[in-house]
Formats: C-alpha cells, structure tokens, sequence
C-alpha cells in the first residue's frame, strides 16, 4: 500500500506520548499514529459516526427538498462549525 504525507496537529502531551511510544517499541512515530488510527477504526467508532451522519442526513431529508450531495454538504459543513467552536473554548481542568 502505497503512504502518503500529511501533516497533523497534536497536543503536546500526546506528541510526547507517541515519540516515547515510537522510541520504546523501536517503531516509527508514523507507525504509532497509523496502529493508534487502525485500532480505533477497529473499535467500531467509525460504524458511531457513519450512523450518526446517516441519521442527520436522514433527518434533513425529511424537511428538506435538498438533493443528497447538497444535505450532505451542509452536514460536514455544520459538524465543522461545530468542531470549530468547541475548539475555541476554554479548556476546565479538574485538578
């Protein structure tokens, strides 16, 4: 399978924790991130979020007159907002 270059950002604690992963297993750091990706694709949360945008796409459709491609459009649209507001708020620590 042929690998691609990305780039993503990390918490620092998380980095840290991939890089003493990737050192005390003697794996690459991308090799880390790609089995952490794998497992978690495992899980099942992809079948959770699949089923969850397939019941906002369905909820749309029912009052909406908008075309698949449209309503799904907007949902990515919307989940991003979203993902984008949460991210501005200020972190609580409970300690």
């Amino acid at each position: 399978m042929t690998k691609k270059k990305t780039t993503v950002y990390l918490d620092s604690d998380v980095l840290t924790a991939t890089k003493a992963a990737a050192l005390t297993s003697d794996r690459s750091e991308s090799a880390v991130i790609e089995d952490a990706l794998r497992s978690y694709f495992r899980s099942g949360h992809i079948d959770m979020l699949r089923d969850e945008l397939l019941e906002l796409l369905e909820r749309v459709s029912s009052v909406s007159d908008l075309d698949e491609d449209t309503a799904l459009a907007r949902a990515v649209a919307e989940v991003r907002t979203v993902r984008r507001r949460r991210s501005r708020l200020p972190s609580v620590s409970g300690g």
